[in-house]
C-alpha cells in the first residue's frame, strides 16, 4: 500500500446508487425507499448525484425507523444507542491512538464486528472485519459503513477532515480507484476494509470537545467539511425566447438607440448582455440532470452542440459538465439548512 497519489475532493457530491445501497437493507426491513427518499429530499428522477448531507439524512432516517446501528443490512438489529456510546467512548481519550485502542477494547466484548490496528512503517492501517453469521451477504457492505462512522468521529476528534491515504474494501460494487464518496481517499479492493493514514497521526491530540448531543456535533461538523467548496447560485430562471435587440426593446417599451445608448453609458453591451443571459439559463437548465446538453444546446439555439460547448467553455472558464456540478450544488444550498435540521433532530432525539 503506497499513498503516493492524492485523492481529490469530491465536491459534497455522492452517487445516488449509494442512496439506493444504504436503503436496501431498511426497505428490506419493510420501509418504503420512496419515502426515505423524500425525507431526505432526493428525488431519483432528477438527481443523479446527491449531496453528503442527503445520505446523511437518508441513513439517520433508516437508524431511526428500524433502531438499527447497521440500517438493517445485519441478520439482527444493533440498537442506535451503541453508536452514540462509541463516540462518547472515542471522546474520552486524549490522542487518536488512545481512542481508536479504546474503541478495539469495546469491540472485543461481543461485538459482531471486529476492529483492530496495523502499522507499516509511515502508514497505518485501520481495519473493520463482519462476522459472517451477523453479516453474510452483506458482511462488506456494513464493514465499509462501520469504516465511515469511524471516520466521521475521526473527523470531529482531531478538528479536521482526517488524513486519509486509502480506503480498501471487499465490496465489488464499490467504484474502484475513484475517491471514495465520504471518505475521499482512493478505493482499492482488499481482503479486509480498512482505512489507510499516516502513522504520524495516531498522536494527534483530541480537538473535538464531548458533549451531550455528541451525536449530532460529530455530523454537524461533518457537514461543514463536506461543504466547504460553495458554488455560484445560479440565480432566477431567465426567459430566452426574445434575445435580439428588437424583440427586447419591444418588451422594455424602448427604441433600439435608447437601449443601445443606455448600455453604452453603462459600458456594457447588448452582447455581453446576451452572454450573460445564456450563461444564467444555462446554470437553470443544466441543474435537471434528466436534459442532455445536447437538448440544451437546441433550446438555447445553438446548431450543434459543439459550438454550446465552446461558448460556454469561453464564457465561464468551464465545461457544461463541470457548469452542471456547480448548478447542482447550488440548487442544494436552498435545501441544506432544512437538511441540517432535520438531522440535528433525529440525533438528538437518539442522544436521549
Amino acid at each position: 500500500m503506497t499513498g503516493g497519489s492524492k485523492a481529490r475532493r469530491n465536491a459534497n457530491i455522492v452517487p445516488i446508487s449509494e442512496a439506493y445501497s444504504q436503503s436496501e437493507g431498511a426497505v428490506a426491513r419493510g420501509l418504503s425507499r420512496e419515502s426515505l427518499f423524500k425525507i431526505s429530499f432526493i428525488d431519483p428522477k432528477t438527481q443523479a448525484q446527491i449531496s453528503v448531507s442527503q445520505m446523511v439524512l437518508l441513513s439517520m432516517t433508516a437508524i431511526s425507523e428500524t433502531d438499527d446501528h447497521f440500517l438493517g443490512l445485519g441478520r439482527k438489529s444493533i440498537p442506535a444507542g451503541q453508536l452514540i456510546l462509541l463516540h462518547r467512548i472515542m471522546m474520552g481519550c486524549g490522542t487518536v491512538e488512545r481512542a481508536l485502542n479504546s474503541i478495539i477494547r469495546f469491540h472485543g466484548m461481543g461485538h459482531p464486528l471486529t476492529i483492530g490496528l496495523r502499522t507499516d512503517g509511515e502508514e497505518t492501517q485501520l481495519w473493520v472485519s463482519c462476522d459472517d453469521s451477523f453479516g453474510s451477504a452483506n458482511g462488506p457492505a456494513i464493514e465499509e459503513l462501520y469504516l465511515n462512522t469511524l471516520f466521521g468521529g475521526l473527523c470531529y476528534f482531531v478538528g479536521r477532515r482526517f488524513p486519509a491515504i486509502a480506503v480498501t474494501t471487499r465490496n465489488r460494487d464499490q467504484a474502484l480507484d475513484a475517491p471514495h464518496w465520504s471518505m475521499a481517499a482512493p478505493v482499492r479492493l482488499g481482503r479486509v476494509a480498512a482505512l489507510w493514514f499516516p502513522t504520524a497521526a495516531l498522536a494527534e491530540r483530541r480537538q473535538g470537545e464531548p458533549t451531550d448531543d455528541i451525536c449530532w456535533a460529530i455530523l454537524a461538523h461533518r457537514i461543514a467539511l463536506d461543504a466547504g467548496a460553495e458554488a455560484p447560485a445560479p440565480g432566477a430562471p431567465v426567459s430566452i425566447r426574445h434575445l435580439r435587440t428588437i424583440e427586447l426593446c419591444d418588451e422594455l417599451g424602448i427604441s433600439p438607440a435608447t437601449f443601445r445608448r443606455r448600455n453604452q453609458a453603462s459600458g456594457s453591451s447588448f452582447r455581453r448582455f446576451r452572454e450573460e443571459t445564456l450563461v444564467e439559463a444555462s446554470l437553470d437548465l443544466l441543474a435537471d440532470e434528466t436534459r442532455s446538453v445536447s437538448w440544451i444546446a437546441a433550446q438555447l439555439g445553438y446548431a450543434d452542440v459543439r459550438s454550446y460547448r465552446r461558448f460556454i467553455k469561453g464564457a465561464t472558464g468551464v465545461t457544461p459538465d463541470q457548469l452542471r456540478g456547480q448548478a447542482r450544488l447550488a440548487a442544494l444550498e436552498d435545501l441544506e439548512p432544512k437538511i441540517a435540521a432535520a438531522i440535528k433532530a433525529i440525533s438528538v432525539r437518539l442522544s436521549q
